[in-house]
């Protein structure tokens, strides 16, 4: 064989061999994906339709053997979201059955590579379904077994409910027991801040701001009326229900409730509420929910609609190009990237129909703003956060305010590359 087709078929090995490496090597996704909760419905599941939850696990391959994987189903209430029994949002449905829109869910990270015929043979119980994600030319793979008593010990969130505490896997989160809105402490583990404030956030902040003629009125969370009712734990995910109610200048501006999800590296806060007619008589109405960081100066900010060229917070500049920084609901990002090995998204969504104004809102002490209250350590800066005026007076709709954190998610200065993943979570084909 003449040397350069000798080299040739070489190369050519050697590109099929790393072709097929790379297709086996589970481990290789992105750092979006690996904060992922995967959802397959039941619908995506015919075989378990109107079958009790209980007869099946889920099993994926780890170091050569089918193990169990944290995984839970939910059921789904009237509001559409997950049912947490002993709230007050009835299901849609029987508890404990799987129907069309309950959900099985698991981490993306947890599934292995594809199991042999042999393997799946030997385990306990009988596999009903193969579920696959083929992405950037990888495959993952789990399996859904009937009959088999395995279970992992792993959980990736907790919340007592007597304490408000939130335990998760790269985080805990101290929140008042009888407020669900008021956070009192947030620490993301192994993350170094600084001496005089070792957490990445002081606190989260909800304003409802009215103005009715001349007469202005705010309410901030310790103010809105919120009763926790109920928690539901699973190892994949938390979450709780809770009652709130918006009032201001005399009015009943909103009703309804909010099911917060924990899980890894998310945190969920989905508000079912209703908007009364009598709203309308206002001039105005914006709600504001952001989070504020900690002396982070130097910290990247973006937002969908903003510049490529991200703004450093903590600067004079900030106070001048903040503007060119927005979002709205096709659009509904913001991120930031402490350049501490942990980012941060904050998104915004809600149902189709329910169609307020939404735009970003940036508040920095250093960029000339005043302290905004209350603040948990002085000289707190780079507050950040979604804010929605124009809302429908006389609709229910679904507010989703979530959270998305982990190390360089940016990926150097690439946030659009885990937005566009946050928003198109993977595809699972069912077998």
């Amino acid at each position: 064989m003449p040397p350069f087709l000798k080299q040739l078929s070489l190369s050519l090995i050697l590109s099929l061999s790393a072709t097929s490496l790379l297709a086996n090597d589970t481990s290789q996704m992105s750092v979006a994906r690996e904060l992922e909760v995967t959802i397959v419905t039941g619908k995506e599941l015919p075989k378990l339709l109107n079958k009790s939850a209980e007869s099946y696990s889920l099993m994926a391959m780890r170091d050569g053997k089918i193990s169990p994987i944290p995984y839970q189903f939910d059921d789904i209430n009237v509001k559409e979201l997950v049912h947490v029994p002993g709230g007050k949002v009835p299901v849609d449905g029987k508890a404990g059955v799987i129907e069309e829109n309950d959900q099985l869910a698991f981490m993306y990270k947890d599934m292995g590579p594809k199991a042999t015929p042999e393997l799946l043979q030997g385990i306990e119980g009988s596999v009903v379904s193969e579920l696959e994600i083929n992405e950037d030319g990888i495959q993952r793979y789990a399996y859904v077994v009937e009959g088999n008593s395995q279970r992992s010990n792993k959980r990736y969130a907790y919340y007592d409910f007597e304490t408000g505490l939130v335990e998760a896997e790269t985080y805990s989160l101290q929140l008042d027991p009888e407020n669900i809105f008021v956070w009192e402490d947030w620490i993301i583990k192994d993350f170094s801040g600084t001496p005089s404030a070792p957490n990445v956030l002081d606190t989260m902040k909800i304003r409802v701001k009215a103005k009715l003629g001349f007469i202005k009125a705010t309410l901030h969370n310790s103010l809105i009326p919120v009763s926790t009712i109920a928690v539901k734990n699973g190892p994949v995910r938390s979450i709780v229900e809770a009652d709130a109610s918006i009032s201001l200048l005399g009015i009943d501006l909103a009703k309804g409730g909010l099911t917060v999800t924990f899980s890894a590296q998310k945190i969920e806060y989905p508000l079912f509420m209703f908007f009364p007619k009598a709203g309308s008589i206002l001039s105005s109405l914006s709600i504001d929910v952001t989070v504020d960081y900690v002396d982070l100066e130097g910290s990247r900010y973006r937002t969908a609609l903003g510049p490529k060229e991200p703004m450093i917070t903590g600067s004079k500049e900030a106070n001048k190009l903040r503007k060119q920084y927005k979002t709205d609901l096709e659009h509904p990002w913001q991120a930031i990237s402490t350049g501490k090995n942990w980012d941060m998204f904050f998104f915004f969504f809600a149902n189709e129909g329910f169609n307020p104004t939404l735009n970003a809102v940036y508040r920095d002490e250093k960029a000339g703003d005043d302290e905004n209250g209350p603040e948990r350590y002085e000289g707190s800066n780079s507050e950040l956060g979604p804010t929605l005026s124009d809302i429908p007076f006389g609709k229910e709709g679904i507010l989703s305010f979530n959270l998305y954190f982990g190390p360089d998610l940016w990926e150097g200065n690439n946030p659009e590359k885990a937005a566009e993943q946050i928003m198109n979570p993977a595809k699972v084909i069912v077998h």
